[in-house]
């Protein structure tokens, strides 16, 4: 099983998560925010939610916005934001989203934002989003596109690799993701209609090498795991290597790095 399909890496990467992904993050939420065009009367639920970046934002236009994931350290995050912004339309709930805990025809929109990609069983994924869907509503999935495609992604995952060289180097799969006609004919299949699948690009702030590094080691599972297995020695001379190889691939004077997704959009 993939490990970013366990909550344990989730939990140990809640609070850099959250710091990082609540602002690399938001384009991509705007955008499907955009797509499905909340109504003042909707009842909204948000799958994977995470530290709640589109949550957050989808409460303040909706009428109600259920939100769940697996990971408590990451539902104790946006808990926090829920109060802090005195917001009384949220409700959230730790569960697995293969088995939604909501009643069928329920919800005028649903969205999963780079979560649903690491589902054990995708299928049910889908077939409980077009549950709990009223007829007629609409669902936006969204997954990254190819590592070859996104500079951001190639540079992480370089610096991945020269910590340990024995990682794979990421290879494109048609049957994943990645690949947005075989995205679009699993939403097909699981029951939806009027079936697209949008490309979206976002940029990231590069101020650094250093500041691109920490922010991936902040916000990446796979990183924080590594580093929770090695000694703090260990990891400074692995994080060298690392900030040597992205020295030698970003330029001294670049100023952001891309970062391609995917928006597939539902109807049921």
């Amino acid at each position: 099983m993939n490990m970013l399909s366990s909550v344990t890496p989730w939990d140990m990467v809640a609070e850099g998560y959250s710091e990082v992904a609540m602002k690399s993050f938001q384009g991509y939420t705007d955008k499907a925010l955009e797509i499905l065009e909340i109504e003042p009367h909707h009842h909204v639920l948000d799958i994977c939610c995470g530290p709640g970046t589109l949550a957050l934002s989808a409460a303040k236009r909706a009428r109600s916005v259920k939100a769940i994931d697996f990971s408590e350290s990451m539902l104790t995050i946006l808990d926090s934001s829920i109060k802090e912004l005195a917001l009384d339309n949220m409700e959230i709930h730790c569960g697995d989203a293969q088995a939604l805990p909501y009643d069928d025809n329920s919800f005028d929109a649903a969205y999963s934002m780079f979560g649903l990609m690491f589902f054990p069983d995708r299928a049910k994924g889908y077939s409980e989003i077009h549950r709990i869907l009223k007829p007629g509503a609409r669902t936006v999935i969204s997954s990254w596109a190819p590592v070859s495609q996104s500079p951001v992604m190639k540079a992480a995952f370089g610096g991945l690799r020269a910590m340990n060289p024995e990682i794979p180097e990421p290879q494109t799969a048609i049957d994943s993701l990645e690949n947005p006609d075989f995205f679009k004919s699993e939403l097909i299949d699981a029951g939806f209609k009027d079936v697209t699948v949008h490309g979206h690009t976002e940029h990231m702030q590069i101020d650094s090498v250093e500041d691109f590094w920490d922010n991936m080691i902040k916000g990446s599972a796979p990183l924080v795991m590594m580093k929770s297995n090695m000694s703090e020695e260990l990891w400074k001379e692995k994080n060298k290597i690392a900030l040597e190889y992205l020295k030698e691939i970003i330029s001294p004077d670049t100023q952001s790095l891309s970062a391609d997704a995917w928006l597939a959009v539902g109807t049921k």
